[in-house]
């Protein structure tokens, strides 16, 4: 059994906080897991991509070769776009349908891409995934933030791997005390929110 899993966002949005729920999970079944972090260099709006690599077998290296992952989780559209050479022929993703333009955008020099034209691109790369409104239901829940965890919710409720029931309990434990209500309701509108793209 092998899962590789990336997950690419930017900074602030949880991205790590997601990460490690999942190699909690992981190792908690007994599995070998690896996982490790780049971060841009801005601790806010800097691109932020985690790897984990969960195996039943020794694995050795924590990065996710290209065209090898079984699911890419895109936080933000850009950086799913960035990273989808990482993805894959049999995997998919699941895309929060959110952007944060980058300083290259704001200053005019890279181009600021739609929907239209980001989901033409994954079109093209011919891979299936799902979509989610995950900031829009984290923001109308209380906050923003909580978008890891509403894509949490998302993931386990179409990767049969990941279980809700043991990925939900993780996500109340490694939740700070205040935020494990909200972070608990999140999870579970997450659940109910994915759907194919």
């Amino acid at each position: 059994m092998k899962k590789d899993v990336v997950i690419a966002g930017v900074g602030g949005q949880g991205s790590l906080f997601a990460t490690n729920v999942l190699c909690q999970f992981a190792m908690e079944k007994g599995f070998q897991v690896l996982g490790t972090e780049t971060i841009g260099a801005a601790q806010r709006g800097g691109a932020v991509v985690s790897h984990m690599r969960i195996s039943d077998a020794p694995i050795y290296s924590p990065l996710v070769p290209a065209g090898s992952a079984d699911i890419l989780i895109g936080m933000e559209a850009i950086e799913l776009l960035r990273n989808l050479s990482l993805l894959g022929k049999e995997g998919y993703y699941i895309l929060n349908l959110f952007q944060i333009p980058t300083v290259y955008t704001n200053l005019g020099i890279d181009p600021y891409l739609t929907f239209q034209e980001i989901g033409e691109a994954i079109k093209r790369a011919g891979i299936r995934g799902h979509e989610i409104r995950a900031t829009q239901k984290a923001a109308e829940l209380g906050s923003p933030q909580m978008t890891n965890v509403v894509m949490l919710g998302a993931l386990c409720s179409v990767e049969e791997f990941f279980s809700k029931g043991e990925i939900r309990p993780l996500v109340e434990s490694l939740s700070p005390k205040k935020y494990r209500s909200k972070n608990l309701e999140a999870f579970d509108a997450g659940s109910e929110q994915a759907r194919p793209a």
